[in-house]
Formats: structure tokens, sequence, C-alpha cells
């Protein structure tokens, strides 16, 4: 073997242990870094759970986590989770919060469902209206109002960006699929509950399902007359009555005085 045969293998036999060397060195810092973040045990889902159920213990888990990607209102205890109703689907291996779960209310689960201050309103709804079978409990949609009016057909957009609460008697969207429906129980303030209802009274409704990252507000026809009142105070609010007198051209003896929205004819004496 010559020298330079022998000098590649010494080279060789130093960067390998250096190299070694580096790694070890490597994995050890991370090892430290790892082992020094503290870790707390919280609640994650042992399986997949739909709106509207009640959590039981076979439902949840304790796991361990690095205290840096637990959320603040993250559930930690089986005592803080039994019981109490599912307001999203929660799935296998999600951390358990308390904004995605309610305490289940006297009654039915759906009136746990609902949020403050608001209402449930169910109507009756066929294979159109129901968009086709595709609505499902937590889709949001906007509602049109098609009546006759002066012998012609008029659509109005009386509600928008209204949460579906259930569709027949089930609260729950485990099933993704179509389904033909009866009914469809909407939330809404009672102001929007009046609305629903005077325009079903004057002609058909209809749902328009929106996509659930859309959130564009819509100008809604006033048919409820507290809206009505209400838009009203605020244009006269805005806009203060103001007096306009002008002459007819066809005689001097009248003068048109408009006060705000109204006209008056005053006779001047010759």
């Amino acid at each position: 073997m010559n020298n330079k045969t022998m000098l590649f293998v010494l080279l060789s036999l130093v960067f390998g242990v250096v190299a070694v060397f580096l790694a070890q060195s490597w994995l050890e810092s991370n090892s430290e870094a790892d082992g020094l973040e503290a870790t707390s045990t919280v609640i994650t889902m042992a399986t997949l759970v739909p709106l509207g159920a009640i959590l039981e213990r076979k439902h949840l888990k304790l796991t361990p986590m690095p205290n840096s990607v637990i959320p603040e209102a993250a559930i930690k205890t089986f005592e803080e989770a039994e019981g109490m109703v599912v307001k999203h689907n929660l799935y296998s291996g999600e951390i358990l919060r308390s904004e995605r779960i309610i305490k289940k209310g006297e009654g039915s689960t759906l009136a746990s469902l609902i949020s403050p201050n608001m209402r449930a309103v169910t109507i009756r709804v066929n294979d159109v209206i129901g968009v086709a079978g595709f609505l499902l409990p937590g889709n949001r949609v906007d509602v049109l109002n098609l009546f006759k009016k002066d012998g012609s057909l008029h659509t109005d957009i009386v509600l928008a960006n209204i949460k579906i609460l259930a569709i027949d008697q089930r609260s729950s969207n485990d099933e993704n699929k179509p389904t033909l429906v009866r009914a469809v129980t909407l939330e809404m303030s009672l102001e929007q509950a009046e609305t629903l209802l005077i325009a079903k009274g004057r002609g058909k409704l209809q749902l328009a399902l929106r996509n659930p990252n859309d959130s564009a507000e819509v100008e809604l026809a006033l048919i409820n007359e507290k809206q009505q009142r209400e838009e009203i105070s605020v244009v006269n609010t805005a806009t203060p009555p103001k007096t306009i007198v002008r002459v007819s051209s066809e005689s001097k003896t009248k003068v048109y005085v408009l006060k705000g929205m109204k006209e008056q004819v005053v006779k001047m004496s010759n």
C-alpha cells in the first residue's frame, strides 16, 4: 500500500469520526431541548362524534402534550366533558375545547344548540325548497320569497345567512349524503321569525344553500312593519325635512309648499 492510499484511508477515518461526533451532539441537544419543555394531559377525541351528540367516556381519552401546543380553552378532565352536548363535529385526535361543546339544558338536545337570544323555527319543505336534499345541520342558507303582485311574479330575499339547526328530527350531520326531508329547523331572532312568517303568508319560500366560507352581506327586502318603521326612522334622522316653496307657472294665485315628503297647495289672494 503506497503513501497516497494510506493518506486517503486516514482522511476517511477522520471525516467519519467527525461526522459521527456532530450527529451525536445534534441528537443530544435536541433531546435535551425536548425534555426541558413541560407537558400536560388534555382530553382528546378517541373517535368521531357528530353535532348534537352527548359526550360519553368512550368518546374521550387523556393525551399528554407539550404546553406550547395546548389551546387556552382545552378541556383537561373527563368530568368537564362528560354529559356535554357537541356543537360542531368532533374528529378523532382533536383536542377538545370548551367552545366546541355546550351544557345540556332542560328538554331536547336541540334546545341546547340554540344560541343565546335566538329561536328555532321550523318550516315545511319539499325536494325543491330543501335544495334537493343537500341541506345538512350546520349549513347556512338565504331565504327567498316568491309572490304575486299586480298580476306578475316577484322575488325578494327576506333573510340571509341563516343557520340550519336540524332537518326533520335530526340535529346531527353524520350522514354526508342527499336526503329528502319534510321540514327544516332554522335558527333566527324573533324579528327574523316574524319576517319569515309574513313572507310565508304572502307567497312561497325557497332556500338557497350558501358556501360555508361565504359571509357576504345581502340586501334584504323590508316586509316586516317593524323593520320598515326602523328604516323610515333612519331616513328621517339622516335627512331632516326641508320646506321648499315654488310658484306655479300656470297661475300666480297658487303656491306649492313641499314639507319633507308632503306637498301642500296654498292659495294666494289677489
